[in-house]
């Protein structure tokens, strides 16, 4: 039998219509299948994924009768829901999805509403930050709209203050990006929500510092035990009563680069004067041109039993090879360093490398390898609330490879302030002309921790380039001091400074010569110096100290220093 194309097309179009192709008529009326939800539990606002098959656009979501704020149908399979106003804290609810032809499907008693619980501030459990600066809070069931809920601060009085937030995407059920209130003081911080209120936790304002590197004035402090070059330090606050502010100084190299093992440890009190310094638990291989970092309850998501803990990642051995080791030994209570073991290996050997900790996580950057060959990679690892370190993981590269330069963190933000591109010796003062002046920025994913895609020039330069200095955050400022450039034999340009602005970008430097200097003619009479170790901390007041140790002397670089200069 022959069919004429007419009769064709209307068949077809009969067919069709008997499949519902091509017709929408019949969908409406479809029988949705609902088979599970997540979360499970949550407040006025939290987005619950509704998972299940022949869900409809136009589809209604109730919570034993309330209807949800808003409902999206992004697939047949998936429908997001925010829950409702009205609901309760402890009650559990029906939840029943219904086409917009009026066929449903029940979840019964899936959806528990409960109370919000805050358990980080900036990763931290004993927070503290700068008026002005990012702030994020970590927890659970804090809902997905930004306009059902509260941050709340404290101002001196103790009068409650309610934070910005920017955007809803600022307000997820488990972060919240807001900035500290301009009025904010040190007082609890928690959040509010329609079925209920966190427990606070305490927060510290830390920009009453006054530091002002055009006012430097140094001061020589008690020495360290030894000379040393390649050194590294780190601070510990006395936060809790009856303890006080400590300072650790591990590894380092005589004159003649041979590495140390040794670990000290020494009080700071309010001025940044060091007392008397004790040896602490030794490293286990001895080390210089290392990393070394710092976690503790203020800093990062760790057991507050302990004081904190403590890590040394690669650096050199006595035969002068790249390390990948990272060791890790705990601080009690009492600020003594425990025995140190081994933690996993970075991806490479790398000496001369910079460090950060951001939220739990570490991150190293750039460094050198075999040869003193400058390197471009970037890794992090995460912080476990016990002290160990997970897995290392590849981030974004630096845009050219740096060693000897000078890593930061700032309001999320990580800087690499500095360096040298060249194959350069760690011992050598000489200048390169592979020194960098730049600086390159890349701001952290507040949700995963993670380097944006590219890193970012500064607008700005230092003054000089320099590599072998250190650099330091302190009341809004960076400063970055010593180091190999230019006129380092005079200590033209000791100390280079400038603030950092509101959009993560560094202003524009000025320096600080002649009696600002340790090692100018008429400065604190120290020697210029490079490879040296340098802190910096808040003291109760907020007034912001540093401290620079050790180093090697420019004009003679087989000549390691023991000096130490507060300001």
């Amino acid at each position: 039998m022959r069919f004429s194309t007419l009769t064709i097309l209307i068949l077809l179009g009969i067919l069709a219509q008997a499949f519902g192709c091509g017709d929408d008529s019949a969908g409406p009326d479809l029988q949705p299948v609902a088979s599970s939800l997540a979360p499970d539990s949550g407040t006025v606002g939290t987005q619950v994924a509704i998972t299940g098959s022949d869900f409809i656009p136009g589809a209604t979501v109730t919570f034993s009768g309330l209807p949800a704020i808003a409902v999206e149908v992004p697939a047949s399979t998936t429908v997001l829901a925010y829950a409702p106003d009205g609901i309760t804290a402890g009650s559990i609810y029906d939840v029943r999805l219904t086409n917009p032809g009026g066929k449903s499907s029940d979840l019964p008693q899936s959806f528990r509403a409960v109370g919000p619980v805050l358990q980080s501030v900036n990763g931290v459990s004993k927070p503290s930050g700068i008026r002005g600066s990012t702030i994020i809070f970590e927890g659970k069931s804090f809902g997905d709209l930004a306009d059902r809920g509260t941050v709340w601060f404290s101002d001196d009085s103790g009068t409650q203050i309610a934070a910005t937030v920017v955007s809803h995407d600022n307000w997820t059920d488990e972060f919240i990006v807001t900035t500290v209130p301009n009025a904010a003081g040190d007082g609890p911080v928690w959040i509010e929500t329609a079925t209920g209120v966190t427990d606070s936790i305490a927060f510290r304002v830390s920009d009453g510092a006054t530091f002002s590197p055009s006012q430097i004035n140094w001061t020589v402090t008690t020495s360290l035990p030894s000379a040393s070059q390649g050194l590294e330090a780190v601070f510990l606050s006395g936060e809790e009563a009856g303890t006080t502010n400590v300072l650790y100084v591990s590894g380092g190299a005589d004159g003649s680069l041979s590495p140390s093992s040794a670990v000290w440890r020494a009080s700071i009190d309010g001025t940044g004067a060091i007392h008397s310094w004790a040896s602490e638990t030794s490293l286990p291989a001895s080390r210089a041109f290392h990393c070394m970092t710092l976690a503790t309850p203020f800093n990062a998501l760790v057991d507050t039993t302990d004081a904190g803990h403590l890590y040394v990642l690669g650096g050199m051995d006595g035969t002068g090879a790249p390390q990948s080791s990272v060791y890790r030994a705990t601080i009690a209570s009492d600020r003594s360093v425990g025995g140190w073991g081994i933690e996993n290996a970075l991806p490479e050997p790398l000496h001369s490398a910079g460090v950060v900790l951001f939220r739990s996580w570490l991150y190293v950057i750039g460094g050198a390898t075999s040869g003193n060959a400058p390197m471009a990679s970037v890794y992090r690892a995460p912080i476990a609330f016990d002290g160990r370190l997970g897995p290392w993981e590849a981030q974004t590269p630096l845009p050219a490879p740096r060693a000897y330069a000078a890593a930061v963190q700032f309001a999320g933000t990580l800087y690499v302030v500095g360096g040298d591109g060249g194959t350069v010796a760690p011992g050598s003062a000489s200048t390169s002309n592979s020194e960098s002046s730049r600086i390159y920025y890349n701001p952290l994913d507040i949700r995963n921790r993670t380097l944006a895609v590219s890193w970012t020039q500064n607008p700005s330069s230092l003054i000089k380039s320099v590599a072998k200095h250190t650099a330091l955050a302190a009341g809004g400022t960076i400063l970055v001091s010593g180091g190999v450039y230019n006129g380092a034999g005079s200590s033209a340009t000791e100390h280079q400074y400038a603030s950092f602005d509101l959009d993560g970008t560094i202003g524009s430097f000025g320096g600080a010569t002649g009696s600002q200097t340790i090692g100018g003619s008429s400065g604190a009479g120290g020697s210029p110096f490079f490879n040296h170790a340098a802190i910096v901390y808040v003291d109760g007041v907020g007034a912001a100290h540093v401290v620079i140790l050790g180093g090697a002397e420019i004009g003679d670089p087989s000549t390691a220093l023991d000096g130490a200069y507060y300001y």
